[in-house]
């Protein structure tokens, strides 16, 4: 073997000692590995063969890097093609201007932030001139140069907290001041801390409501149906040991604080007003491509389902799948659900869900998360689904309003469902499993669009099958659900009971429930009524039915109220097929936990709008709100 060795490295052709090489390269073999085996026994020159082979290697970088560079607009003066004077004066120049670059990379940087403040200080020169001259009118925090000058400071803002609070204030400062034991000791502080605050909150608030509603009688019974329906939850929670009551506590704390908000407060009210205007204004821009595409009469005239509603949800991916690319709504994602987190002890698909669920549809708000649908445990789809199916659309409070509904009765209803989706999906299925998108562990999402056009185009893509999704699954629902519709009235009517149907049938066993939301006992059998309609057809009917009897004046003013609240959720058959389809498609493998989550999620939607309905009857006095209306004041 030693003499075979010395034979082929002493003697043996070159070409064999490149093979051995080559061979040595191909399987990645330590170069000091061979030394050690054969150096004792044969001798060679291993200096040689070492730098034989990484010359080769450098060959072989080489020709990579010329063909790189041949790719690249920015030849160097070796491999620049020949071409005439000005082709090559014009690529010497960019090679130049490309050095000077990167060479004062941070001075151009400066130079273009200072270029770029310039630019926002005189633009803002330009507008505080212009509402100067226009005789200081008011600043229209809701559309006019209020909301250009708060656009601003939260631009501000931003560039404080990232270019100076963070780098340098936290890490730089008190970074090195907190160690692993202060911090923990800091954050057991705060967290008990903030734990006797919430309880603490949550008991003045009841005593708040008990004396604000001392002798009103319906107001006390709205107070009381809260612990009823909590209990319900509890009696079919999943694992009512596990049901985490921080959650609990916080989500009914919140819920109380949004309902102050907006209904005893009229500054509260024309916030959440402003902020569904805008969104509604955003999301309308859709129907200008829809109508290019279907024609105004489709889109707008006649308002069908799959050429005007669904044409947003083209819109809302393109602007999504952007945000992603940009890396801005991991962002937001990362703030918006740490901040819930430690509030409500919900993680972050599921409080960015119930955020985007107050202004986005079903369809709509799982865009927000998509990339971590995947990974949702079954608890957190649970919650998805609740905080989908409980609240409504910004999209639709137009046409909830044009059927006969106070606009902003639905505006403050899915703002206090919010976190009370949360809450109660959490006492039907609590956590059991360890969760990939906590705020702590939730991984960075890269996006694999390659630039801002093939973003856009993906987005719109996406859509695409998300719609093909959602027709399919709607016309087989209401189509089983008109179905059973029939078939119920068919066999009762055959036992002598004619002109009974399901929805009749839904709306006699919802009588207690009308009565234990606070209406008053005369109208609890029409609410009951819509309630059913609600529930086994869609919030639509119902609230058409709800404009009748408000024309006819049946329903007080207090009942109609709470009526308006107990319907303003996605709570029926259609809508449950809507976003079961919708998440399904993007993403198939959750297809198990979806089904397996649905019906209780459905339930869970359904007794929400309910609880919701019940804290606004014990904030709303026996006449109700009757002055109420859509147009904000700021």
């Amino acid at each position: 073997m030693s003499g075979r060795v010395n034979e082929g490295y002493n003697g043996s052709s070159q070409e064999d000692v490149n093979a051995l090489g080559l061979r040595w390269r191909a399987n990645d073999v330590h170069l000091n590995e061979p030394r050690q085996e054969y150096n004792d026994d044969v001798g060679f020159n291993m200096e040689k063969l070492e730098e034989k082979i990484r010359d080769e290697n450098m060959e072989d970088k080489n020709k990579l890097k010329d063909s790189d560079e041949r790719m690249n607009p920015l030849y160097s003066a070796e491999t620049m093609p020949k071409g005439n004077l000005i082709t090559r004066g014009l690529l010497i120049l960019r090679e130049k201007i490309h050095d000077v670059r990167m060479k004062n990379q941070k001075i151009v940087q400066l130079l273009l932030r200072i270029c770029i403040l310039v630019l926002i200080v005189v633009y803002l020169g330009f507008v505080i001139k212009n509402w100067y001259n226009q005789g200081q009118p008011s600043l229209g925090w809701c559309g006019g140069t209020g909301i250009l000058l708060l656009l601003i400071v939260f631009i501000c803002w931003c560039l404080i907290y990232y270019k100076f609070m963070k780098p340098i204030l936290f890490k730089r400062i008190l970074g090195p001041c907190l160690t692993s034991d202060s911090t923990m000791k800091i954050h057991k502080v705060m967290s008990t801390a903030s734990t006797s605050l919430i309880w603490i909150l949550t008991i003045c608030i009841f005593a708040f409501v008990i004396y604000d509603s001392y002798g009103y009688k319906r107001r006390l019974i709205s107070f009381a149906g809260i612990f009823v329906f909590i209990f319900i939850a509890f009696i079919f929670s999943k694992q009512p040991i596990l049901i985490p009551w921080r959650t609990v506590a916080v989500g009914t704390l919140m819920q109380y604080i949004v309902g102050l908000l907006a209904i005893r407060w009229n500054l509260g009210r024309d916030v959440f007003i402003c902020v569904g205007n805008l969104v509604n204004s955003f999301l309308t821009f859709s129907y200008s491509g829809a109508q290019m595409v279907y024609g105004t009469e489709l889109v707008n005239v006649q308002g069908v389902f799959a050429f005007q509603a669904l044409s947003v949800i083209f819109f809302m991916s393109m602007i999504i799948q952007i945000l992603f690319y940009l890396e801005w709504m991991q962002i937001v994602l990362k703030k918006m659900g740490w901040f819930i987190q430690t509030l409500m002890g919900t993680t972050v698909c599921e409080s960015m869900n119930a955020v985007g669920s107050v202004f986005l549809g079903i369809s709509e708000a799982p865009l927000l998360y998509k990339p971590y649908i995947k990974d949702l445990t079954r608890s957190e789809m649970h919650a998805v689904m609740v905080g989908g199916l409980s609240t409504t659309a910004g999209t639709v409070f137009a046409a909830y309003a044009a059927l006969g509904a106070n606009p902003t009765h639905i505006l403050t209803a899915s703002a206090m469902t919010s976190p009370a989706a949360l809450m109660y999906a959490k006492i039907l299925f609590p956590e059991t499993e360890n969760s990939k998108t906590d705020a702590n562990n939730l991984e960075d999402y890269k996006s694999p669009d390659t630039s801002l056009l093939d973003a856009a185009t993906q987005g719109a893509l996406v859509g695409v099958n998300i719609v093909q999704g959602i027709i399919a699954s709607v016309i087989a629902a209401v189509s089983f659900i008109a179905f059973a519709n029939s078939m119920v009235g068919w066999f009762l009517s055959q036992a002598g009971v004619p002109d009974t149907d399901l929805e009749m049938l839904v709306a006699y066993a919802l009588i207690p429930v009308a009565w234990i939301m606070g209406v008053k006992p005369d109208n609890c059998q029409e609410v009951a009524r819509l309630l059913g309609i609600k529930t086994i057809v869609n919030e639509f009917v119902g609230y058409a039915e709800l404009g009748k009897l408000k024309t006819q004046g049946i329903l007080s003013a207090r009942s109609e109220a709470i009526a308006t609240y107990a319907m303003c959720s996605f709570a029926n058959p259609g809508s449950v097929a809507i976003l079961a389809s919708n998440l399904l498609t993007l993403s198939p493998s959750q297809r198990t936990n979806i089904t397996k989550v649905t019906v209780r999620a459905f339930f869970g939607a359904f007794i929400t709008s309910l609880l919701t309905a019940c804290v606004a009857g014990s904030l709303m006095p026996e006449e109700g709100y009757e002055n109420f209306d859509a147009k904000s004041n700021i």
